[in-house]
């Protein structure tokens, strides 16, 4: 029952993408959505993953290779609140002392975070070059870890740690950890700094690390000047001039052009024949009605599907297939959200990259974000068609990430022994309640708040809403014909460096199988910088330090209490720090300290080296 409960709450809580078309609509672009297209919408999206995951079932949930580390965490944390204390085996002076380290780190953790979140700000990043050069740009440029690379920044944050974007350092395996790391420091503290000060692009006049898009003058770049009615007028654009990004965002834009190619070409040289012949098995049960392909040691692995434990039926994922696929359809057609073929490119997208991506997350806990190659084939394929471009991202690549979350869960629920038809029943229960609420109370604030989505309806200022419609006028208006002409398009050339970097590596691994190349994994070396520039870049050392220490130093020389307690651990620091959130938000958010410990240290870093005119201006 609490598992269920877990399954319902996370799809229940995860956002529903729609709702940011449906802001950028009434407030910006176009005509506003009818309340019934943002329901098709909301559902189709949300939805149509489910029959992808069942479809992928074998190939991502049922084998105990695709461990999913995230989902341990979880695990562990059930086990240890919820098991019998029973004598047997000697389980229940164990099961004690778990729930005593668990209860003792959650106080911790909570009572921690209202120092760096609230009181003392500065220990989320203490840049140690800014603070032995405060008035010097490069030092600043290097040390600062949110305007700049982060070099010798510590953080004493559990939330800057373990972020959303990189997952807590305890459930990472230790291998992954290296991955990330690697890429992290070659392209951030290598590349980065040498195009930077070598003025590649000349990059001196703009920031080192912003996610603005800048006009020839070095000053952001107003796109509302180059659009007439919601659309890109050419003469204004001729008259305004054309976009100039720092070099990070260079470095992020090809990172992703690289790691598309790199991860498809990735999976079919280390798993191709494996895919073949799961494919192969799944034919031929489908065809005979029996079980071909697994050994008996697999079939002990997936023991759970007995008769008492039976399978979700194929016909289920089918029908909620046809169902969600009906309701795009209509949404498309109705609402002029995308041309019909143009959804069924999206849904097809959607299910070409999910394996892919999924078997990396399986085994890496790091999911790559396709969602620039989804709005980079929008901006392709519908040139000056903002709402086209959203749309196809939305259906291309949230469907692919709401798939593997929904997978997750499974294995959340193949992990706990839960029958699956129950996972199924409550994932579905879970987003159909989420996509109705969400959307019911964001209509009902767009009607009720005055001002909202601007500055004078704080706090209701829709940032995200903001920022999607920002990117979405970009892709969709500019495009990359325009935004990576010129002197950008050498990036293109990164589709292919990325399909030929695997081979290499391929080769060593089959010819040295036991040396360091086997857990070389290329798709997660290219994950974290496309995270750039909008993380933080402070927490990547600190987050493999903390892997380092308890998934490789404890893992190997004190084995046993890492499997007691490790999984148990970072459970209660995220509990902690969530329970200390929550409570702070309502209590504290009105509270303002101002001392040494809430100060910028960095001021200089978000300058240019070469200042032409003050960013932001």
């Amino acid at each position: 029952e609490h598992v269920l409960i877990s399954v319902f709450a996370n799809a229940s809580t995860s956002t529903v993408y729609a709702l940011e078309l449906i802001v950028v609509r009434k407030f910006w672009i176009g005509t506003p959505l009818a309340f019934g297209a943002g329901v098709l919408m909301s559902l189709t999206s949300q939805l149509i993953g489910y029959s992808f995951s069942g479809l992928f079932h074998r190939i991502l949930v049922e084998p105990s290779a695709m461990a999913w580390p995230s989902t341990l965490v979880d695990v562990s944390l059930f086990r240890t609140l919820q098991a019998l204390m029973t004598d047997k085996h000697g389980l229940a002076r164990e099961m004690r002392q778990r729930q005593r380290l668990f209860w003792i780190a959650l106080a911790g953790s909570f009572a921690w975070y209202f120092v760096p979140g609230w009181f003392f700000p500065t220990l989320t990043m203490l840049p140690l070059l800014c603070f032995a050069a405060p008035n010097n740009v490069v030092a600043q440029q290097l040390g600062d870890g949110y305007n700049g690379l982060g070099m010798l920044a510590v953080t004493l944050d559990w939330s800057t740690i373990s972020s959303s974007y990189t997952g807590s350092p305890l459930a990472t395996p230790w291998f992954a950890a290296c991955n990330l790391f690697a890429g992290f420091a070659i392209f951030m503290w290598v590349i980065t700094p040498i195009a930077y000060y070598a003025n590649a692009w000349d990059a001196r006049s703009l920031p080192i690390y912003t996610s603005n898009l800048f006009a020839a003058n070095g000053s952001v770049y107003d796109i509302e000047a180059v659009l007439r009615d919601g659309r890109l007028d050419p003469e204004l654009y001729e008259e305004y001039g054309p976009v100039r990004m720092s070099t990070q965002f260079l470095i992020m834009y090809g990172l992703c052009f690289m790691g598309i190619t790199c991860l498809l070409s990735h999976v079919a040289l280390n798993h191709g024949k494996d895919l073949w012949r799961t494919l192969q098995a799944a034919v031929a049960e489908l065809r005979s009605g029996r079980s071909y392909g697994r050994s008996g040691a697999e079939r002990e692995s997936i023991a759970y599907e007995h008769s008492a434990y039976a399978r979700v039926p194929g016909v289920w994922y089918a029908g909620l297939f046809v169902a969600t696929l009906a309701m795009g359809l209509g949404a498309c057609q109705g609402f002029g959200l995308l041309p019909w073929w143009g959804f069924l490119l999206a849904i097809a997208v959607a299910a070409l990259l999910t394996v892919p991506v999924g078997l990396i997350e399986a085994v890496s806990n790091f999911q790559y974000g396709l969602g620039v190659i989804t709005e980079l084939i929008a901006a392709f394929i519908w040139p000056g068609e903002p709402t086209f471009n959203a749309a196809f991202k939305m259906f291309g690549y949230i469907t692919m990430r709401q798939t593997l979350q929904l997978t997750r869960d499974q294995k959340l629920g193949h992990y706990m022994r839960v029958p699956p038809r129950h996972v199924f029943a409550a994932q579905v229960a879970g987003t159909v309640a989420a996509a109705l609420v969400q959307l019911g109370v964001a209509a009902w604030l767009m009607h009720s708040v005055p001002n909202i989505c601007t500055d004078a309806g704080a706090p209701f200022t829709c940032r995200k809403a903001r920022l999607f419609y920002a990117t979405t006028t970009i892709w969709g208006v500019l495009g990359p014909q325009r935004q990576f002409a010129g002197r950008y398009a050498t990036l293109y050339w990164l589709f292919l460096a990325g399909a030929a970097l695997p081979v290499p590596v391929w080769l060593l691994r089959r010819r040295f199988p036991r040396s360091m190349w086997r857990l070389v994994s290329l798709p997660v070396v290219l994950t974290l910088p496309g995270y750039f520039p909008n993380m933080p870049t402070h927490n990547a050392a600190m987050f493999t330090l903390c892997c380092f220490v308890f998934n490789h130093i404890l893992l190997h020389r004190r084995p046993a209490w890492w499997r007691r307690y490790n999984f148990v651990l970072t459970a209660a620091l995220d509990a902690g720090l969530a329970v200390s959130g929550i409570i702070g938000y309502f209590a504290l958010q009105h509270v303002r300290v101002n001392w040494w410990g809430t100060q910028d240290h960095c001021p200089l870093s978000s300058r240019a080296l070469d200042q032409r005119v003050v960013p932001g201006t």
